[in-house]
């Protein structure tokens, strides 16, 4: 055997071959499959960067929004809170007005109430004298021992002379 066969060093033809067909498959490769796998890759990559700038603009949009939001949510409890002073102040004058009438018409009941008590009042005080004058005849009557005739026609005598 020759020195190139025992040393595994040494190369051979074996290795010559062995190199070619590596060096075939490498060109294959780089040219078939390398080139559909960057484009893959690129386009993984545009996509990518689409994205991200499609987010970007979302995101502006989305300020934009959640501003103008804010500035119509404000002005919104702006118009609120004066519907609501405008409603507090009808409800007080309409408050006011039924103050104002029930007050108008416990005054009228109170004046109708004053005359019906007043008219009642000197009725009262008519058939109490009545009463009073025909009980202090009798009175009189019994005290003096004479009849009750005799001293209301006395009494209508002295009344109309005493006046």
């Amino acid at each position: 055997m020759t020195l190139a066969a025992e040393n595994f060093l040494l190369p051979n033809g074996t290795f010559f071959v062995v190199l070619i067909i590596f060096i075939a498959l490498l060109l294959i490769i780089g040219k078939f499959v390398v080139p559909p796998i960057q484009q893959v890759l690129q386009e993984r990559e545009d996509m990518i960067a689409k994205t991200t700038d499609d987010n970007r603009a979302a995101a502006a949009d989305f300020e934009d929004a959640d501003v103008q939001f804010r500035s119509l949510l404000k002005e919104a409890r702006g118009e609120a809170t004066a519907v609501r002073d405008e409603a507090r102040a009808e409800g007080r004058s309409k408050l006011n007005e039924a103050r104002d009438r029930a007050t108008a018409e416990a005054d009228s009941v109170l004046a109708e109430t004053s005359g019906e008590l007043r008219e009642k009042g000197e009725q009262a005080a008519a058939t109490a004298r009545e009463d009073v004058d025909a009980l202090a005849r009798t009175l009189a009557a019994r005290v003096l021992g004479v009849d009750s005739a005799t001293v209301s026609s006395g009494a209508k005598t002295t009344s109309g002379t005493v006046n």
